[in-house]
């Protein structure tokens, strides 16, 4: 395994160490792979030596804009609102009515 990849498995371990602490498992999300297709996921990738953070919908097509960072911490910060985000709209959803992005025990209750 070469450096690059070494750091970004630390990264990946860090954000996953997290996304347990926040019981967050079950939230669609992608870590460092910007070509993955999962529908509803948050990406988390590099490109161009900057840190890129995205929403995808059902066709796994970019949600208003990609948020480009300097620092992995800046990113991460981000990474993790749009969670709390998915979580928070996905609850109002149900609430209201609608159908969710996809089911969770988070919101699904």
């Amino acid at each position: 395994m070469n450096m690059i990849n070494q750091d970004i498995s630390k990264l990946k371990e860090e954000i996953d160490s997290v996304v347990t602490q926040k019981n967050y498992e079950t939230l669609r999300y992608v870590l460092f792979n910007e070509g993955d297709g999962t529908p509803f996921a948050v990406h988390l990738f590099i490109k161009n030596d900057k840190f890129m953070v995205n929403s995808r919908d059902e066709r796994s097509y970019v949600v208003g804009k990609t948020f480009e960072f300097s620092t992995f911490d800046e990113a991460k910060v981000k990474f993790l609102k749009l969670l709390d985000l998915t979580v928070e709209i996905n609850k109002e959803d149900i609430k209201l009515g609608y159908s969710a992005e996809y089911y969770s025990p988070l919101w699904n209750k």
